[in-house]
């Protein structure tokens, strides 16, 4: 019998038993195929800091304190409901222990892994004060970044997240282990680390509808495909066929603003007698947030803020399902799936009466109008355009598995999926058409779809070892298309204005063409771009010895524009002790380049560090005419070589391990740095035939002129101890990270852009937390670290280390209704302001670094009810 430690890896969950990829649990049942369920020892993880004691909060009584006030009275609202809620019949609590990831062997557990896997269960993501799925993972996982992207364009509706500090895109999402698609945004913002990325959108992912998060910190291209670089995070829906949870979660900022609505619902349906249909909806609403001061630039009349720095007004409805019938006791159908609406809007930079650029200067001579035209009529006190997106995301995955008496296990699934982004404009102008412009326009769509076709096979070879050798093979199609839809006429169009001779000094001008703030989609850039590929893997994974475990994968895979490549993993696991054991893997990956990043061109309005002058922004695929004037070359893919080693321990009742990883990526696919064009090229370019070429202040293009070198450790450990009649489960998850850029091309990536690709995510994280339980009542203290971090687009200011404290505190009464109270950033904490201008002011009215990691909307205050039934 092989000798396994069973304790937990990651402090959430404990002895977890393991299933092959393609072959999940049964639907609808538990431990259904011979293997034994064990109980959770630990709900969620970090060790609270003892100096919480010595910290004050300001104004602290509840009749000083405004957000303590209204904690209270969200305490006797929701007390108010419990007799009428505590109707509803109980039921017994849901225990997750399988997991999938990484492995396609069955009854592996998590501490017998090759791999570091990280666990999480419905009760780690349900203490949160956020919706955002992205939010719920950034206090889990220390190696998971995001930040809350302000005047970003469309990366303020769908935010960029990286592990282990790489971009969003080398992370490979799946959803109940089938891969999940991209979103229909290819990030223009969001961060020197996600420019020129596209990924899926965890957002659409409901906290509410997951069994249990798996997160594989580990290269695993010859196992999954492309993508999986930095590692996988695996999505497992919840399976029950009975019972369910509905809660609301109401929520605010200390400042006032902010508030939060959540409701949310889960309920299990029973299909016969072998099935089961499980449904999970999630209803938001968030108001924005400002942490910004008035626009230096405004007018003394202007009374209002010029824009908003802060969170966006944002409203989302997502839902999602999975279900599955067992057709006899070896073969079985499954089908899941989701759909998901989120509208959002936010502002973009005003535009001073003043500017040329903002289009409030200029004279325009009007037929007719002795004195001309000009938008300050419209706009006596500037304009600050408006931003809105309205994303839309959908997907139907199904499949049918069989299990035959030789062993052999199949799996065939297809899935299809699309996300689409409709972008508007509104109150701004087309200063090319004068004052015949529109005020409002609508920009264009993007859309993402996505097929896939699966063959999956696994058949356990006995070759006389210490267990039968586990043989894995298959087969993928995949279909990938981008779509690009123009904007209405006038968001695009090449107005009168856009070249004109001044009346009175008789000097040639120009004024900017399309919507101002973000020009329309062109019917020249719209169409449809598609790009299939093929793949095959093997995937083997053996017990050597009782001690020794091997594991070896390859896949070949045949992309129709760029061609094939071929990836391997080698991975290995030894036990020297009962109690400590090595691991380690060897793998290469890739990942290629997207329809959508091949395609995408767009022309943005920013500052640049310290200016409050705006300018004109182009981005162009590598192969535009721009582009290729700037010397870019055509997109190939990335190519990654991954070494990764550690330890998995047990010292007394404290289980840790501690993981090394060395992660080369070759041919990194990212925005270049900024080209200005000069007068010279301006010319150049309207000869070419570029509309609005005389505008444009800055240019950049996608291409793949730079290698990095990312290195880091990953430590986790976590306990269980009595205290008097309760239970303290404590844990500690840390990661450092450091990323260099080791090859570049000088003339297109240049020192900032390395300075922010190196310097922008803190090194060091941490998360810390306890939780005590007894009888009915728990309390929960959570700390997190970031150190500090430089953004070269604020002076190059390197900004502090922080620390932010999390509590909450729970209630179950009638045995099913739980009562929380909690805050996130307890001591209302915020990141180091910017460096003022030689003026004494913050340019444009910014007073927070947008790429701080803590955000800078301050503490938040919430309370949740939850029915179990």
């Amino acid at each position: 019998m092989r000798v396994g430690m069973k304790w937990g890896l990651t402090g959430v969950q404990s002895e977890k038993s393991a299933l092959p990829l393609m072959t999940p649990d049964k639907p609808g049942k538990r431990a259904s195929r011979g293997w034994k369920s064990q109980p959770r020892r630990n709900e969620t993880k970090t060790e609270l800091n003892r100096g919480l004691n010595k910290m004050r909060v300001k104004n602290s009584t509840p009749a000083q304190h405004p957000a303590l006030r209204k904690i209270a009275l969200g305490i006797l609202c929701s007390s108010s409901l419990l007799p009428i809620l505590a109707t509803a019949p109980a039921v017994a609590q849901e225990v997750d222990e399988i997991i999938v990831t990484g492995t396609r062997v069955a009854n592996r557990t998590a501490t017998e892994s090759l791999a570091p896997i990280d666990v999480f269960s419905p009760a780690d993501m349900e203490k949160q004060a956020f919706s955002d799925t992205n939010d719920i993972l950034r206090t889990l996982v220390p190696s998971f970044n995001v930040s809350r992207n302000a005047i970003s364009d469309g990366s303020t509706f769908v935010r960029p997240p990286t592990l282990r500090g790489l971009p969003p895109d080398q992370t490979l999402v799946l959803v109940n282990g089938k891969r999940r698609h991209r979103s229909a945004l290819v990030q223009l913002g969001g961060g020197a680390l996600a420019a020129g990325a596209q990924a899926p959108d965890l957002a659409q992912i409901p906290a509410i509808a997951l069994k249990q998060v798996e997160v594989l910190r580990d290269g695993a291209s010859a196992q999954y495909g492309s993508d999986a670089i930095a590692g996988v995070m695996n999505f497992q829906l919840k399976d029950a066929a009975e019972g369910g949870t509905a809660e609301i979660q109401y929520g605010s900022t200390y400042e006032g603003d902010g508030d939060n609505v959540k409701t949310a619902a889960n309920v299990g349906l029973a299909l016969g007698p072998n099935g089961f249909f499980n449904l999970s909806a999630e209803y938001s609403q968030n108001d924005p947030t400002n942490r910004g001061v008035q626009d230096p630039r405004a007018p003394a009349t202007k009374k209002d803020l010029a824009m908003n720095w802060g969170s966006p007004d944002a409203e989302a409805l997502r839902i999602v399902f999975n279900s599955g019938i067992d057709l006899t006791e070896n073969k079985s159908i499954y089908l899941f799936g989701n759909y998901g609406r989120s509208k959002s809007n936010g502002s973009f930079f005003y535009r001073p009466p003043s500017t040329d650029h903002a289009v409030n200067g200029p004279v325009l001579p009007v037929a007719g109008d002795p004195d001309g035209f000009t938008f300050r009529e419209w706009f006596p006190e500037g304009f600050t355009p408006r931003f809105y997106g309205d994303l839309r995301d959908a997907s139907l995955v199904g499949g049918f598995k069989h299990e035959l008496e030789s062993g052999l296990v199949y799996n065939v699934s297809g899935s299809y999926g699309r996300s689409q982004l409709d972008y508007d404009l509104k109150n701004t102008v087309n200063p090319s058409l004068g004052p015949a412009s529109p005020r409002e326009f609508y920009v264009g769509r993007l859309v993402q779809e996505e097929t896939s076709a699966n063959i999956d096979l696994a058949y356990p070879v006995e070759i006389g070892l210490a267990s039968p050798m586990n043989l894995a093979v298959g087969t993928e199609f995949h279909r990938e298309v981008y779509e690009i839809s123009p904007g209405d006429t006038a968001s695009y169009t090449v107005g009168p204005y856009a070249s004109y001779r001044d009346p009175v000094t008789g000097a040639q001008l120009g004024m900017p063409i399309g919507s101002n703030g973000y020009p329309g989609f062109r019917p020249e850039d719209s169409g449809q771009f598609a790009r299939d590929n093929i793949a095959f893997y093997v995937d083997t994974e053996t017990d050597i010895t009782e001690a020794f475990t091997l594991g070896v994968a390859g896949r070949y895979e045949d992309f129709d524009y760029f061609g094939s490549t071929f990836n391997w993993k080698v991975s290995g696991r030894y036990e020297l002790t009962d109690d400590f054991a090595l691991r380690g893997s060897v793998n290469t990956g890739f990942r290629a380049p997207t329809p959508g990043q091949s395609q995408t061109s767009s022309v943005q309005t920013y500052f640049p560090a310290g200016s409050s002058s705006p300018v004109a922004r182009g981005t162009y695929p590598a192969a535009s005419t721009v582009a290729q004037y700037f010397g870019a070359k055509p997109l190939k893919e990335e190519e990654s070589t991954n070494f990764a080693g550690g330890f998995v321990a047990k010292v007394a009742d404290i289980s840790l391990t501690a993981d090394y990883y060395n992660i080369k990526v070759k041919d990194r696919i990212a925005l270049s740095g900024d080209f200005n064009p000069t007068a010279a090229d301006r010319t150049a370019l309207a000869a070419l035939g570029v509309p609005g070429a005389n505008t444009l202040g800055a240019v950049n293009y996608f291409t793949n002129a730079f290698n990095t070198r990312t290195q880091g450790v990953d430590v986790v450990a976590n306990t269980s101890v009595e205290v008097g009649d309760g239970k303290l489960d404590l844990t500690a998850a840390a990661n450092y990270n450091k990323t260099k850029v080791i090859k570049r091309n000088a003339s297109v990536i240049g020192d900032n852009r390395v300075a922010d690709l190196e310097k922008q995510l803190p090194k060091v994280r941490g998360n810390f937390s306890a939780i005590y339980s007894i009888g009915e009542f728990s309390i929960l203290g959570r700390a997190s670290y970031y150190s500090k971090f430089t953004d070269t687009d604020n002076y190059a200011k390197t900004f502090g280390s922080e620390w932010l404290f999390d509590t909450e505190v729970s209630y179950t009464f009638y045995e099913q209704v739980t009562l929380s109270v909690g805050a996130q950033n307890l001591f209302d904490n915020y990141p180091d302001k910017l460096n003022k201008t030689a003026a004494g002011t913050y340019a444009v009215g910014q007073v927070y670094p947008d790429t701080s990691p803590i955000g800078y909307d301050g503490g938040t205050y919430y309370v949740r009810l939850k029915v179990a039934f």
